[in-house]
């Protein structure tokens, strides 16, 4: 088969890699001038690549109406490769919010068990990258990017944490959105399972013949499901009883309690003792960048919460703070609600400082709720933070908006943070 893999990133490489070793004929394409990465040489792309093309798998950063695609004869995903390929069971994790954690700790916790198990998708590595080696559980993150161009992708275990307004600077409105989460479940059959947030309105109905198995905090009202009962969790149906014990003693925050709690469920589907997910939440030290603890100065908490891209991650945040709160926003606009979240938290949030792109549009829908001023930088920001701050508060960096106008990644503007806070000592 001529396959064109376009875009030059760690997705593409790997999968032009695995398509030639494959035995297909591959054009590694790019539509800047192209770097050369070694063995696997890179031409700039153009409208006779994609004639010339059987298929062609574009990297998820390329929007699914760019011109080019509709010159293609087929256009598949990566995912959608890889899943073909794979022969071991399907865990595949999306959500707005949450996702990079489920997966990490679905696979802690099946690595804990003794089990072969990969981990890859949205989550370094690309899920391509797994097929040499073809372990027997593959643990996905899967985003609504790469869910664009499926075709017959079908999870043995298709988990949705929760669907919150996010990317909408690249889907036309909620909707669009929406569909593109729902879609994952699309082909899944009688023997999957469709593990869905029981309070997320969005997820109420989703297409699609799986076995239906519920989350939140209380109690789902029918069906097999997991809720928590304080700090254990417990499980109804037919797969009722006790589960593992949260870490008691630790701020968990929200977000981490939910992620835990779908990680001992999908363990619990899968009949492993309750005890190995209770190990691995004991040791778990959270991702780098989400609702992280940087230092405490003067009896100021500064929180580094940089992986929150979208105004529901901010929200999970905030609803897990109980003191005062100065909060740092900001970046490339996605097109969220933040008069919402100033509402919502107006009792906590001691003020607002706004940075990067959307830091215009932030001032002016959360000024008349809250206090709000710019910064012109992250140094600016921590530097005014602190000034106002007073012992007891916490500064959290949540931005609610991705990072790329001022930063590389999330995680670049979570260590600019780290450093001017550390400045400060």
């Amino acid at each position: 088969m001529r396959i064109v893999v376009w875009g030059t990133g760690r997705t593409g490489l790997d999968t032009a890699r695995e398509m030639i070793r494959q035995g297909h004929e591959v054009r590694l394409v790019d539509e800047k001038v192209p770097r050369q990465s070694g063995e696997l040489p890179v031409s700039l792309l153009k409208e006779d690549d994609m004639k010339w093309a059987d298929l062609v798998i574009p990297s998820p950063g390329i929007p699914r109406f760019h011109s080019m695609l509709g010159c293609a004869k087929k256009v598949l995903s990566e995912i959608e490769v890889a899943a073909r390929l794979l022969t071991g069971t399907l865990i595949a994790v999306t959500g707005s919010n949450g996702k990079t954690t489920t997966t990490t700790l679905i696979h802690r916790i099946l690595t804990r068990a003794g089990l072969d198990a990969g981990i890859g998708g949205n989550i370094s590595p690309p899920l391509i990258s797994l097929v040499e080696r073809n372990p027997q559980y593959i643990v996905a993150e899967i985003s609504s990017f790469q869910l664009e161009w499926i075709e017959h992708f079908r999870p043995r275990i298709g988990i949705c944490l929760n669907i919150t307004p996010d990317h909408l600077d690249r889907y036309r409105d909620m909707d669009e959105y929406v569909f593109y989460k729902k879609i994952m479940f699309r082909n899944q059959q009688e023997d999957d399972i469709a593990v869905l947030n029981a309070a997320d309105p969005y997820l109420r109905t989703v297409e699609g013949r799986a076995r239906r198995v519920g989350f939140s905090f209380n109690p789902p009202s029918s069906g097999d499901g997991a809720f928590l009962e304080g700090s254990r969790v417990c499980f109804q149906g037919s797969i009722a009883g006790q589960g593992p014990m949260l870490p008691e003693g630790r701020d968990l925050g929200n977000g981490l309690k939910e992620d835990m709690l779908v990680s001992a469920l999908v363990a619990r589907l899968l009949g492993l003792d309750s005890s190995i997910s209770q190990e691995v939440f004991a040791d778990f030290e959270g991702i780098h960048h989400r609702f992280e603890h940087v230092a405490t100065i003067d009896g100021v908490s500064f929180v580094d919460d940089s992986k929150a891209t979208n105004v529901g991650a901010l929200e999970t945040a905030l609803s897990g703070m109980r003191g005062p709160v100065i909060l740092i926003l900001g970046g490339k606009d996605k097109g969220g609600d933040f008069s919402h979240i100033a509402r919502r938290f107006s009792d906590r949030i001691r003020m607002v400082i706004a940075i990067g792109e959307a830091a215009g549009r932030i001032v002016q829908e959360v000024s008349d709720i809250v206090d709000a001023e710019y910064a012109s930088d992250m140094e600016q920001a921590v530097k005014t933070a602190f000034e106002r701050a007073a012992s007891g508060d916490t500064v959290l960096l949540s931005p609610g908006c991705a990072s790329f106008d001022m930063f590389q990644s999330y995680a670049h503007r979570g260590e600019v943070f780290r450093q001017c806070v550390h400045s400060i000592r």
